[in-house]
């Protein structure tokens, strides 16, 4: 759970202390320990936790709703945190096909984690300067990715999204990898056109593709940057907060780009899984529902595409 060395002490000591002062909290924390019994206990009927965990979860959930109508300054960072947990239990609770009321389909539990960590980033832009100065390492959390951490002071001109974001190196990939992400350039490409700039005269469709084309670009570029990033636990889980909402729109609509390049992060997730608790098996199920949906569609009749979806399936330890 601990992403940088620094969280540690906020999570044994500080979390512990407010979650006695903020019940929301106190139910967030005994839900994701209920889980952690259900998914690492061996005794027999340890799946009774997950009952448990969906009942303090359900119960914290429905204050911290209440309190992002008006939250109190100094709860931001209790609510960030929140965020996050919320985030391992839409990952850890028990997966299913989504053919029942009581499932969640693995593309279904994503699609919840992106809004969740839209809703997060909300929280940070909305209370900057309390996360800046809370008990939270917020500023040493950042300084894994951000240089000129002196801009940081509370009443800083600059905003969040202006942050000068330090970018891992794409020379860390290895060649198999940079081949694999680079047909997502390929397959966006082919799909909706170069990057160019739309210029005046150009008619409303092709103005759209291109915008389209753009928030695919984005996303792939956001997605290589995850791949790469290697100093920062846990990092492949900002995705969709760096995507941004249109990519996670388009994750919605089942668009195939959209879904070809959640395939790949998919790869990451997996990996995750084999030290997370709570990502194990999600991965590899995220991929066996989308490289199927992606079968039916126009994607599967491109070599990239083909190549593409057989590569994530290897990767994960499924038949190609």
């Amino acid at each position: 759970m601990v992403g940088i060395p620094e969280e540690e002490s906020y999570l044994s000591c500080v979390m512990p202390r407010e979650a006695l002062k903020h019940k929301f909290l106190l139910d967030g924390i005994f839900a994701v320990a209920a889980l952690d019994i259900a998914r690492s206990s061996e005794e027999p009927d340890a799946t009774k936790y997950e009952h448990i965990a969906l009942e303090y979860y359900n119960r914290g959930s429905a204050t911290f709703r209440a309190l992002l109508a008006d939250i109190p300054p100094d709860t931001y960072h209790l609510m960030f945190i929140f965020a996050t947990a919320a985030a391992v239990m839409v990952l850890g609770l028990p997966q299913g096909t989504g053919d029942s009321e009581d499932e969640m389909s693995a593309v279904g539990r994503i699609i919840t984690l992106a809004d969740l960590f839209s809703g997060a980033l909300l929280i940070v832009y909305a209370g900057w300067d309390k996360l800046v100065d809370a008990p939270y390492p917020f500023r040493e959390a950042l300084s894994a990715k951000v240089d000129s951490l002196e801009i940081l002071a509370r009443n800083c001109p600059v905003e969040p999204d202006e942050l000068p974001y330090r970018l891992a190196s794409l020379d860390l990939l290895d060649d198999e990898i940079k081949m694999a992400l680079a047909r997502l350039d390929s397959v966006n490409n082919e799909l909706h056109g170069s990057a160019q700039v739309a210029e005046e005269g150009h008619d409303t469709a092709e103005g759209v593709a291109r915008s389209v084309h753009e928030i695919y670009r984005l996303a792939i570029f956001w997605l290589k940057e995850n791949f790469a990033e290697r100093a920062v636990k846990g990092y492949f889980l900002s995705f969709f907060s760096l995507a941004g909402q249109d990519f996670t729109a388009a994750m919605k609509k089942a668009e195939p780009v959209a879904l070809f390049i959640l395939l790949h992060w998919a790869v990451a997730l997996d990996a995750a899984g084999r030290d997370q608790w709570w990502a194990k098996g999600v991965g590899r199920q995220l991929v066996v529902e989308t490289s199927d949906i992606l079968q039916s569609s126009q994607l599967a009749l491109m070599p990239d595409g083909r190549d593409g979806i057989a590569w994530v399936r290897q990767r994960v330890g499924l038949p190609t």
